[in-house]
């Protein structure tokens, strides 16, 4: 279970000073939230969203507020209780990320601590809130979180077999993950219907999945909103995916409210088999 949070979250408020789009080049706006159901094999286990919360200001510069919530349920929620949430601030200019705080509490584990990226000085200033301590770590170019990197990529000309490189900020290090997608196939998803979707590998992935010979892969539209679809992965435990589930955003007409029982919903899922093959 512990693995699966670790997937979920990485599919991981100050007072806002404006609501206003941003970036207008941007493929997201505010408001826009995405709800995934989350899947250990046949079952659903849990929920995560994604969430454009705002635009605030970090160290005086106009920031997405993103906001990535996972929590289990049912016997999951009984087995292994998780109530995570992750939040980003995403320079709306440059794309990168100035401030990730991470409130996490899986099982008997818990985790809360925020990291501030002071370009001007060169450092990733941590600050843990349970233990009250502070650490440092040098910062020599602008970084993704494990949050801000879903949006940034969204920001991206993606092309099949066009390779792209940059750097993650994790667990206090600093990472260079190539991405290169592999495959275009179409894909049906609830709340977009049939679309085209490209298959990304990253390369390396996470740690949890490497430590248990698997293998995780995105798939997001190839259209202009370049929508995250599902995120799968296989693992010596099993496989597990996230799948998009409703939108919601700031213009109701493009809201899905509908919920279609979880049988129906697998069912008319073929692209969540797709999302597993290589």
């Amino acid at each position: 279970m512990r693995r699966l949070v670790v997937i979920a979250v990485v599919l991981g408020l100050t007072v806002c000073r404006a609501w206003a789009d941003g970036g207008s080049d941007a493929p997201f706006r505010v408001g826009e939230k995405l709800t995934y159901q989350i899947f250990w094999g046949p079952f659903v286990v849990g929920r995560a969203t994604l969430e454009v919360r705002g635009i605030e200001a970090v160290d005086g510069h106009d920031c997405y507020h993103l906001v990535a919530q996972a929590k289990t349920s049912g016997l999951a929620e009984s087995l292994f209780p998780v109530d995570s949430r992750s939040e980003s601030w995403l320079d709306v200019k440059d794309l990168y990320a100035r401030r990730f705080r991470q409130n996490r509490k899986e099982g008997r584990h818990r985790r809360n601590d925020e990291t501030r990226y002071d370009y001007d000085h060169q450092q990733a200033i941590v600050t843990d809130f349970l233990k009250g301590k502070e650490r440092r770590r040098e910062l020599k170019e602008p970084v993704q979180d494990i949050v801000s990197v879903l949006y940034y990529l969204r920001s991206q000309p993606l092309k099949l077999y066009a390779k792209q490189n940059f750097v993650i900020n994790a667990s206090d290090q600093n990472y260079t993950v190539t991405i290169k997608p592999d495959q275009r196939k179409s894909l049906w998803v609830r709340p977009v219907g049939e679309v085209q979707a490209l298959r990304i590998e990253p390369n390396p992935t996470l740690k949890i999945v490497a430590a248990n010979k698997g293998r995780m892969w995105f798939w997001v539209s190839d259209d202009a909103r370049r929508l995250p679809l599902i995120v799968a992965s296989d693992l010596k435990l099993g496989s597990t995916k996230l799948v998009l589930f409703k939108i919601e955003s700031a213009n109701p007409e493009l809201d899905n409210h509908t919920r279609p029982s979880t049988t129906n919903f697998r069912a008319a899922l073929p692209g969540a088999t797709l999302a597993t093959t290589h």
